[in-house]
């Protein structure tokens, strides 16, 4: 297992190998809070999976606890690199559709994933995912639609709902639910211009978010990515 930091860059390079254990991941998890420690706000993850042939069920926790340790220091973009074809794909995919993520890239070299980075410095906040655990409420005029958040960040988010898709470019008033305790008693309110529809779903972009509204947003998302961490244990066994 390597982890390694490119300051200049502000970037992170993990690669794991072979059969990963939980205490190889715990190993990790020190060597990401030190690295971690020499970047800024805003910093890159490349994680190289290219070697990784399994992640023992037992480590996934671990791998949550780094995921989550990275968001709360401000990660910013992470980008995996992964045979398409791989087992380990599929077990991060199916880990996803189950538990909260980060919404990652996806690349095949080293050379594709630093062109990635390259692209992106711009890009912003990191999307993060909560396999269908925020529940929505939104309204069209008189029509109300629900539906539950399929990944987010403090710009916009992804909605899937059974109910009815609202057309492109209308306004509609949106209130996202939060589960942690926390922030149980919370809701995230605001308008948000319909930007895309697909089947089953729709993308939103809020209006009218100040830094304050979007600070306040972010730590109500980590509160809710901190306590999918707390449970996930449990859920897995």
């Amino acid at each position: 297992m390597i982890v390694k930091v490119d300051t200049k860059k502000n970037r992170m390079f993990l690669k794991f190998s072979g059969s990963v254990s939980k205490k190889e991941l715990d190993k990790v998890y020190t060597d990401v809070r030190f690295a971690v420690a020499d970047l800024l706000p805003g910093f890159s993850v490349i994680n190289d999976l290219t070697e990784c042939n399994l992640c023992h069920i037992n480590a996934v926790a671990t791998y949550k606890k780094i995921s989550n340790y990275l968001v709360r220091n401000g990660v910013k973009d992470v980008v995996r690199i992964i045979n398409k074809e791989s087992v380990v794909l599929r077990q991060f995919l199916n880990f996803a559709a189950r538990f909260a993520e980060y919404i990652p890239m996806y690349a095949s070299t080293l050379e594709e994933a630093t062109e990635l980075l390259d692209k992106t410095d711009k890009r912003n906040r990191l999307r993060l995912h909560f396999a269908g655990k925020l529940q929505v409420e939104y309204f069209d005029n008189s029509d109300r639609g629900e539906g539950h958040v399929l990944d987010i960040s403090t710009v916009g988010c992804k909605i899937a709902t059974s109910t009815f898709p609202p057309a492109i470019d209308s306004t509609i008033a949106l209130t996202i639910s939060f589960n942690a305790p926390e922030t149980a008693q919370k809701t995230f309110s605001t308008k948000a211009k319909v930007v895309r529809t697909d089947e089953g779903g729709f993308a939103v972009e809020y209006k009218d978010m100040n830094e304050d509204k979007k600070k306040e947003l972010w730590q109500d998302l980590l509160r809710e990515f901190e306590y999918d961490l707390e449970v996930f244990p449990a859920e897995v066994a």
